[in-house]
């Protein structure tokens, strides 16, 4: 293990079987939309990136996938500085179902801000998706729809998440030294 690691909070193993929950849960709900050729699948990147992966692989619907950057946590900050950057939506989004995929839920602002850009351009339905969700006051009200886990607020590295560019590659979810 990392010597930069104080512990594992949750374990690659219990990663896979949530992940193999929520995609259960997906394919029951999003199965319609995919059969009329209207799902859109919009991860937010980088730190989603594994767990997407790890999720798309596991439903058999037909669907399209359209990633997009949104910067909340620039450098060493271990707190969210809000929406710094965002690349623009993809284009067709009009009366499709959109699931969000995203990392965490921390302070809200970036489902909150994506859901109401994407409704505003006309999609029917969007749904989020997140690995972790912290158990923290929110900044913007915002419903997830599915959640892998709930954690305390911690800073957490590890399957995708990242603290300055790196950790992402841990294959567990892990809390740093010192933080």
């Amino acid at each position: 293990m990392n010597s930069q690691i104080d512990r594992i909070l949750i374990d690659r193993d219990s990663i896979a079987d949530r992940v193999e929950q929520l995609a259960t849960r997906l394919v029951r709900d999003l199965g319609p939309a995919a059969d009329k050729g209207s799902l859109v699948v919009i991860p937010i990147m980088t730190g989603s990136l594994f767990f997407t992966a790890d999720l798309v692989r596991r439903l058999p619907l037909s669907f399209r996938i359209h990633p997009v950057m949104v910067s909340s946590y620039p450098g060493k900050s271990k707190t969210s500085q809000g929406i710094l950057d965002q690349s623009p939506l993809p284009a067709g989004l009009e009366g499709r179902t959109v699931l969000i995929i995203d990392d965490i839920l921390d302070s809200g602002r970036t489902l909150a801000h994506l859901r109401r850009e994407i409704l505003g351009v006309g999609a029917v339905d969007v749904r989020s998706c997140v690995l972790l969700r912290k158990e923290v006051e929110r900044a913007a009200v915002v419903d997830c729809d599915y959640v892998g886990f709930d954690i305390p607020e911690t800073f957490v590295v590890g399957y995708g998440l990242d603290y300055d560019g790196l950790f992402r590659n841990l294959p567990d979810i892990a809390v740093l030294q010192n933080t």
